[in-house]
């Protein structure tokens, strides 16, 4: 069994964020004060969608793929189930959050076992980086003259 775990990853989080908001308080304080200084803590962490939707979108980091790849959790059963369960991400009443839509296609891409394993390449990762851009250009120029007509 892997040691990590995206659920117990996100659990352990939230711990550690309790942890430091308690430590935070000071024991001096009366209870109505330390009742109101955590809840302010705690409503400003990021809700577990927000988490969520930062990763999905950092896939789209291609360095970033390289070093998840690196660290061998690519390889992690676990870590690839997560992978499977963002898939939820490619739903329109979701999708529609994300600045960076390529990253639902590297999403796909991260299903396929034969991409998890070739992203640790640097040729590999460097080709898919400069093909990334190449597509970014190209989209670039097909919107330009959308914009110079109006």
């Amino acid at each position: 069994m892997s040691e990590y775990s995206a659920q117990d990853s996100f659990s352990k989080e939230l711990i550690f964020s309790i942890c430091i908001v308690t430590n935070y308080l000071t024991m001096d304080q009366e209870p109505t004060k330390q009742s109101e200084e955590f809840n302010k803590l705690v409503n400003s962490l990021p809700t577990r969608w927000e988490i969520e939707l930062e990763f999905v979108q950092s896939l789209c980091n291609i360095q970033y793929l390289n070093h998840l790849a690196q660290n061998s959790y690519l390889n992690d059963p676990e870590f690839i189930r997560y992978l499977e369960y963002l898939n939820y991400w490619k739903d329109p009443k979701y999708s529609r959050y994300l600045v960076y839509p390529n990253c639902l296609h590297i999403l796909e891409l991260l299903q396929s076992e034969e991409f998890r394993t070739n992203i640790v390449n640097p040729e590999f990762m460097n080709n898919l980086m400069n093909d990334m851009v190449k597509r970014w250009q190209d989209q670039d120029s097909i919107e330009q003259p959308l914009n110079e007509i109006s």
